[in-house]
């Protein structure tokens, strides 16, 4: 009811009514789940996710000091062939091998690199306390979509199981080992890449007290438990294992694609849309592959639902699949063949549950179900004059039913239940063009 103004002054109308509006949710922020070492040499909070802005915000609270361990093989020398006898160390000669793990920092920069925006980190080190506690952790951040194992195990793959499943509206950007198989969930909300990929990145070199040396023995048996102790007990082999490390860093780094490819999904959001193919895109931060595989080799991969990755002349290393791993040519069921599909769903879904959130507890009447079909149907529309939709009008393009008799019984309102029964006709990426020429023989 309007309030009747007669004089100069503040009037309160209250209105009953609630309005209601459904909103897009950002549809692609990331999780990366590995190693991740504060630069202050501190532990990163287990089972937390840590957001980051961006990547200066990554480089100036965590390391890319490469992690490095050296294992000395320390050999007596025979009295016959010691020089100097009056020096113990001349009894032993050294040979050094070096262990270098690449720091996963590396891959949130390919991440920023290709487009990536805001994400999370979840540090662990390969705990199973801490791998378990992975969906807690993860249902923290709650505009979480992406899920990226970098270096996903049997392990971690069965942890984050319990959160690729309907519903949760999460996806797993993985990698294929082989080019046969991916990761073990649940295939239509998996998508797989392959092969790895060469990087213009070189690892860090750490400071010498957190080089681990393994092994070293000499006469005075002096304790070296890393690199600095060897430079004081031992300068000669310090020289030379320092050079070794020298040389073992000076060597591109080669990673899997999973940072790339999550920022390449971050961009095409951004700039396209959710429903638009995270494909046929160039890989920033990459120089190569580590395979080239051809047309024929990516045709069984394809059938397997391997999303390949191609160096094209003249385009450099493009994203060339864009299948799911339930898209396997096998599988009669094409409803989630394509990345673009299952996560625009995912989105739709995620964006509709949160704005019917404030209905909980409103009357389960039609003035009620008019709110809520209108909310979704001014969404939905939005969508379609998008081109999220496939139609050629909004009746083809989407459906919204509510009400008793149409998507619910007597039963059902009376047991609180608002039911809402929404369709979407969602476009599919044209995978295969194929052009028809033919001859015109006109007389």
């Amino acid at each position: 009811m309007s309030v009747t103004t007669s004089y100069p002054g503040v009037y309160v109308d209250e209105l009953a009514s609630m309005s209601m509006s459904v909103n897009n949710a950002p549809t692609a922020v990331p999780v990366f789940i590995g190693l991740f070492n504060p630069i202050d040499g501190s532990t990163a909070p287990p089972s937390q996710c840590v957001r980051i802005a961006n990547w200066l915000d990554f480089s100036s609270r965590f390391s890319l000091d490469a992690d490095l361990t050296v294992n000395i093989t320390s050999s007596v020398v025979s009295a016959d062939d010691v020089e100097d006898p009056e020096n113990q160390d001349s009894s032993y000669s050294y040979s050094d091998s070096i262990n270098c793990v690449a720091n996963q920092g590396f891959y949130v920069r390919q991440y920023f690199e290709n487009g990536g925006g805001p994400c999370y980190l979840l540090s662990y080190d390969d705990n199973d306390a801490e791998i378990n506690a992975f969906p807690a952790a993860i249902s923290q951040g709650t505009d979480i979509t992406l899920i990226v194992a970098i270096g996903g195990g049997d392990k971690e793959y069965s942890s984050l199981s319990t959160l690729l499943v309907d519903g949760n509206g999460y996806f797993l950007i993985g990698t294929s080992g082989n080019g046969l198989s991916g990761p073990p969930t649940q295939k239509d909300l998996t998508a797989a890449y392959y092969p790895n990929v060469h990087t213009p990145y070189f690892q860090h070199r750490p400071q010498d007290s957190a080089i681990v040396v393994n092994g070293y023995v000499d006469a005075a048996a002096s304790a070296v438990k890393n690199l600095a102790d060897l430079k004081s007990i031992n300068s000669t082999l310090y020289d030379k294992v320092s050079a070794d490390i020298d040389d073992k860093l000076a060597e591109p780094l080669t990673l899997n694609p999973t940072g790339a490819i999550a920022g390449v999904y971050c961009s095409v959001d951004s700039r396209r849309g959710v429903w638009a193919a995270p494909a046929n895109v160039a890989l920033a931060g990459v120089t190569g592959v580590t395979e080239a595989v051809s047309d024929d080799a990516q045709g069984s991969m394809n059938d397997a639902g391997i999303n390949v990755l191609r160096n094209f002349a003249g385009r450099g290393v493009v994203v060339w699949g864009a299948r799911t791993m339930a898209g396997a040519t096998s599988n009669s069921d094409t409803s989630w063949r394509y990345i673009s599909v299952r996560r625009f769903f995912n989105s739709a879904e995620r964006d509709i549950k949160k704005a019917m959130q404030p209905m909980v507890f409103e009357p389960n009447s039609e003035p009620t179900w008019e709110k809520v079909r209108s909310a979704i149907e001014n969404y939905l529309h939005s969508l379609w004059r998008q081109g999220a939709l496939l139609g050629a009008t909004a009746k083809e393009a989407y459906f919204v039913k509510i009400g008793n008799g149409i998507t619910m019984t007597d039963d059902d309102i009376a047991q609180g239940k608002m039911i809402v029964d929404v369709g979407m006709a969602a476009v599919r990426p044209a995978e295969f063009i194929i052009l028809q020429f033919t001859q015109n023989l006109s007389s």
